[in-house]
């Protein structure tokens, strides 16, 4: 049997703990407001900061005549309402004082008991609490990281579109590609890989380094990249009918695409395409179906419709060539890269890229 002695001693490390557990929740509850505070702050300027580039971009438009012509009938972007207002929590519950129950135990235990349940009923209020603001900013997590990636996609049609007036202006710089590298793209779907046969644009089963599937990747402005065949130096775009081919030996405005690459990780990324020149310059993804035939799907500048686009997977090839400059640059291969190629070039190429290999390595080296 216990001690009269001990009871009251385990009875306050009771209370103490539950006091401190309290402690925490509202101290957890006040770095929860403040944060809900920075949330809803950030949320004010991404919605301020859409509202600027879609004013922006109404201003470019207008710098052209179809562009002015259209404003004319069109209002301008509308200004923003203000995001709810973050979830404001009582950092101290207000203890309800509540005069023991008798239970014909003493008086001591009485109390205690009363003590217990009040304070057992304070941390449950402080739970739900914690709860209802967490369910609160994650709420607030997803509207500002939807408004992040539509904050991302309105920046780049707008800097597309300030490169395009300036470059067409009187004075405007002409535009110079500058190389990123060669790269191949893969369909994650069919597992098939972009080529160019003639003019025309499809899949390929293999992939082709020295052939069809290599293409120079260019970047000819902020958000504006091309693409060129190695073999037939070719531009890929769109035609006027609304198809994709290779056909063009300059650089154009229908020959403008975009890339994400922003999360390109060692030789590989995985991105939508799009062609800019469709939907009036402002964009169209590139989808492909089962079957190997390219269309153009859904326009540029809606995050869920970029989330619903056709990934491309990007595979950069140049650190296996020393100048990557020809199509048959294959024959320089580094020792190092001959095991990477090994898994995704046909057979055919891979005896012939060891055999170039093993003469180039024979050859007398280049004097400086």
């Amino acid at each position: 049997m216990a001690s009269t002695t001990a009871a009251p001693k385990s009875n306050r490390d009771g209370l103490a703990a539950l006091d401190e557990a309290l402690q925490a929740g509202a101290a957890t509850l006040q770095r929860l407001e403040e944060q809900g505070e920075q949330l809803h702050q950030t949320e004010i300027v991404a919605d301020s900061n859409k509202y600027l580039l879609d004013r922006s971009a109404r201003e470019i438009r207008g710098m052209t005549w179809g562009g002015w012509l259209q404003n004319q009938f069109t209002s301008g972007p509308a200004v923003p309402k203000p995001p709810p207002a973050p979830l404001r929590p009582e950092v101290a519950p207000q203890s309800r004082h509540q005069p023991p129950i008798p239970s014909g135990g003493t008086v001591e235990q009485d109390q205690y008991v009363a003590d217990l349940s009040q304070q057992l009923d304070d941390v449950l209020a402080c739970g739900k609490q914690l709860n209802a603001v967490i369910d609160h900013q994650n709420a607030q997590s997803s509207r500002l990281s939807s408004k992040t990636e539509s904050l991302w996609e309105s920046t780049r049609r707008t800097t597309r579109a300030a490169g395009r007036v300036a470059a067409a202006g009187l004075f405007g710089a002409s535009d110079e590609p500058k190389l990123l590298g060669h790269v191949a793209l893969q369909c994650p779907v069919t597992k098939r890989y972009l080529r160019s046969r003639g003019t025309d644009v499809g899949l390929s089963p293999d992939l082709e380094l020295r052939a069809t599937c290599r293409w120079a990747l260019y970047e000819v402005r902020p958000h504006v990249l091309s693409l060129m065949n190695s073999v037939s130096d070719k531009y890929i775009g769109m035609t006027f009918g609304g198809g994709i081919a290779c056909n063009s030996s300059s650089f154009g405005s229908w020959q403008q695409l975009d890339m994400d690459l922003r999360q390109r990780k060692g030789d590989v990324v995985e991105t939508p395409i799009s062609l800019l020149a469709a939907d009036w310059g402002g964009g169209c993804y590139v989808e492909c179906d089962r079957d190997g035939l390219l269309r153009l799907g859904e326009q540029v500048g809606n995050p869920e419709a970029r989330d619903r686009a056709r990934r491309w997977r990007v595979e950069f090839l140049d650190d296996a060539y020393e100048v990557p400059t020809f199509a048959d640059q294959v024959l320089t291969l580094k020792p190092d890269a001959l095991e990477r190629v090994r898994g995704a070039v046909p057979a055919v190429l891979e005896e012939a890229a060891a055999t170039a290999y093993g003469a180039a390595a024979r050859a007398p080296a280049w004097e400086e």
